[in-house]
């Protein structure tokens, strides 16, 4: 892969790790003010940084095959990273799918989103009936009965975004820098 274009995916993986971890800062500022809006706003933008730098780690079908693996290789990033499963990420985003199979196979169509736990009306409440909540106590997006751990993807997130950095400030002198006009010009 050539090092110009890895740069600017390092660029870009420290611009969406950054977008990420301001977007938790945002939830712990939304919780303690009460502010739901705003929670699910940042939640929101957590999930859309965090799979964006999966998409890039892990692509699904990239132009240059390599490009996922010497992008990991040049920031550190092990097999078995929490940023990887992008899974939980693409159903949480998924609303309005699972809001026509919830409709078409709800037995008491009660409807509990953007919500957080513990909440004491929840406790007799189907899974099914339950879209996405947040778990404070255990720092986790939930889906149904499912959990995702906010922890271990914001030690990640920090940890890519550092790598990254510490990539951008290494001298490359093979690098072609950009004329005013955004031309490739000499090295």
């Amino acid at each position: 892969m050539d090092e110009f274009l890895l740069r600017q995916f390092q660029k870009e993986i420290e611009r969406q790790a950054q977008f990420g971890l301001i977007a938790l800062q945002d939830m712990d500022e939304a919780s303690a003010g009460s502010d739901g809006k705003l929670f699910w706003y940042s939640v929101q933008g957590f999930a859309v940084a965090v799979c964006k730098v999966s998409r890039m780690l892990w692509p699904e079908s990239p132009r240059l095959p390599e490009r996922g693996l010497t992008l990991r290789q040049s920031l550190g990033v092990e097999a078995g990273s929490p940023l990887q499963d992008r899974s939980f990420l693409e159903r949480f985003e998924d609303y309005e799918a699972r809001l026509e199979q919830w409709y078409e196979t709800s037995e008491n169509h009660r409807f509990f989103d953007s919500y957080t736990e513990p909440l004491d009306v929840l406790a007799e409440t189907h899974m099914g009936d339950r879209f996405r909540g947040y778990e404070m106590e255990e720092e986790a997006l939930m889906l149904g009965g499912e959990l995702y751990h906010l922890g271990p993807v914001a030690d990640a997130l920090e940890e890519i975004g550092a790598a990254a950095q510490r990539e951008m400030k290494k001298p490359r002198f093979d690098l072609p820098r950009n004329d005013p006009d955004g031309e490739p010009g000499p090295g």
